[in-house]
Formats: C-alpha cells, structure tokens, sequence
C-alpha cells in the first residue's frame, strides 16, 4: 500500500512539474515574442525609398501575389511604375495599414492590383510585419493559463512562427545588416519576376481520395480590415482591380467552394464602383493542368504558387486586361471578367 502511494504521489508530483514547466516556458516564450517585435525606422526608410519616384499602381497581396504578379511587366508592357508589396503572412491587416503609409509618401496610386486568394478570410497577418507600423490599437493578447492541459501544445503554430522569425532575423542581420536591410528588401521585391520551375512540392496525381477545402467565409479573421480598405480606396477615387491567380488544377479541384468565394466578390459591386474582378484561375482562361506553370500546390494542397514560367503567361494576360485602366476607359462593365461562360463552372 505504501508503494502505490509512493507511486501516486510521484505520478502527481510529476504532473504538477510538467504543469509548472509548461506554463513557465510558454510565458517566457511570450515574453520574449513581446520584445522581439520593437517598431523599427520603417516608416523613415519607406520614405527614403520612394521619394523621388512617381509610382501609379500599387501591388498588394500574399506569397501568391509574391509569385504571380511583377512591376517589370507591368512597366515593360503598360509604360506604369508600380510599387509591389506583397509576401507570406501580410494579410487584410497588413494591407489597409501599408496603404495608409504608403499614401503619405508615396501618393494616392491610379490604380491598386489585388491579389485576392480562396482563403483570404483566413489569414492572420504575421506580428513581425504589423511591427512596423504605429499602431494605437494594438494591445498585448490576455492568455487564460488554465485554458488548456498544455499550453506550449495548444499555441505550437504560434511558436513555431515566432521560432521561424527569430531565425530569419538572425539571418537578415548577418546577410544585410541593420543599416540597409530594408531598403534591399525594397529594391528586391521590385525586380523580382518569380523563381523558375522546381521538381518539387507539386502533387500532379491524383489519388483515390483527397481532402478538399471550405472557403473561410467573411469576415473571418482579419475581413474588417479588407473592407476597410475598400473604403479606404473608394474615397480616394482609386481603381481597384481584384485578382485570383491562377491555381494547378489540384488546387483548383481541392478549393471546390470557388463559386461562393467569387459570389461575395461580387456582393461587393453594390457599394464599391471602383472594384473590379479579373479570375483568371478557370481551365478555360488559363492552362492550369500544365505543371510547367507552379511551383507547388495540386491535390490536397489548397495553396498553389506560378513559376517563373507560368508567371510570364500569365502576366501577359493580366496586362492586356489592365490597358484599359490606363486608358481613361472607366466605362468598363464590372462583370466583364467575372463570369465565365454558360456551363463553365466558376
């Protein structure tokens, strides 16, 4: 009897010490993510950058966007200089507040291209990006520590990415150093036209079964601020002009919601006369089966990004159709690029 007691007591003593230890490392985590995210000369550098230069479009978007949409053709076949901002965790959030910095220095553009992607209402922005910006409403998140077994278990994608970000701080700072790391980033991002075909990280076949997707509805996670944005361009009298990139077919077939997301799209003509739809990822709009085009995505995979390959066909489309915005024609029909033909799924 004593030694089923002795075993108990030491069962619940460690119980109680992995308790203790997950809730004291996740609170140092936390603290430690909370002092690792200081606002830096952003504000200062973005100015430096763009003040001799006299930019007409804006870029915004995901990796997606990162991918698929590049200032070179847009200079190269329309004669615009546009400015891209665009990458991995720079959701809605992201985006409205970038624009308002970006309209400070650099001007209200003639037009915004947005890249608008299936789960759009289900990003969060990345905090290393929104440390950028002075924000008065950002308030540091209350952490009920008796909300789950294991705290480190429950937050894990959380970490995970604060873990990720601290690596690749270290690296920027041994690659670029502190001076001139962001200016580069500029410059990059500018001249960037996609990264040519991989052997990897598409699934072409497929198999019996494969999970499919929902589409995250709005307002999801950060949808306020999108429609903030609109507002924020409607007032301001700029063109915007929606985008979905194409997609492999894969990605296409697993995101089989398609039609409910390009359905809210177009709820948003009601009150937004400057919006306009361009959805280029149909089969009969673009060659989504060849895999020539994406780096990744396919069956199963509901994220899909253009090579540098694809990227080139399909920015050829894109500046065809945005001609018509440089042109003065504003009489352009919203639903002209929208709906595919009768019997075309959307």
């Amino acid at each position: 009897m004593k030694r089923v007691g002795k075993y108990v007591a030491l069962f619940f003593s460690l119980v109680l010490f992995l308790f203790l230890f997950d809730r004291g490392l996740f609170y140092l985590i936390s603290r430690m993510e909370a002092g690792f995210y200081p606002k830096k000369e952003y504000e200062k550098r973005f100015e430096a950058f763009v003040n001799d230069k006299s930019y007409t479009t804006l870029i915004l978007g995901t990796s997606r966007a990162y991918e698929g949409i590049h200032p070179y053709y847009i200079k190269r076949g329309l004669n615009q200089l546009a400015f891209k901002e665009t990458f991995q965790g720079k959701g809605p959030k992201y985006n409205y507040y970038f624009y308002m910095l970006y309209k400070k220095y650099a001007g209200v553009p003639k037009v915004v291209i947005y890249g608008v992607d299936y789960f759009i209402f289900n990003l969060t922005t990345d905090p290393k990006w929104l440390a950028r910006f002075d924000i008065e409403e950002k308030k540091e998140e209350t952490v009920d520590y008796f909300s789950s077994p294991l705290l480190l278990v429950k937050h894990k994608k959380k970490i995970d990415n604060f873990m990720n970000n601290v690596v690749i701080r270290l690296q920027e700072v041994i690659e670029a150093g502190e001076t001139d790391e962001t200016l580069k980033e500029f410059y990059d991002i500018q001249k960037y036209i996609g990264e040519p075909k991989r052997n990897k990280g598409l699934v072409v076949k497929r198999s019996g079964r494969y999970l499919r997707q929902l589409y995250p509805r709005f307002p999801g996670k950060e949808g306020d601020f999108f429609i903030k944005l609109l507002d924020e361009l409607k007032r301001d009298g700029v063109t915007v002009v929606l985008v979905g990139l194409p997609d492999h077919i894969g990605t296409y077939k697993t995101n089989f919601q398609r039609s409910d997301f390009l359905q809210y799209l177009k709820t948003l003509w009601r009150d937004y006369k400057n919006v306009y739809i361009y959805n280029y990822n149909r089969p009969n709009q673009f060659p989504l089966s060849n895999s020539l085009y994406f780096n990744d995505g396919g069956y199963g995979q509901t994220n899909s990004h253009l090579s540098l390959e694809g990227a080139k066909v399909f920015n050829e489309m894109l500046i065809e159709d945005l001609k018509k915005h440089y042109e003065g024609d504003y009489n352009i029909p919203q639903e002209t690029w929208a709906d595919p033909p009768a019997g075309e799924p959307l």
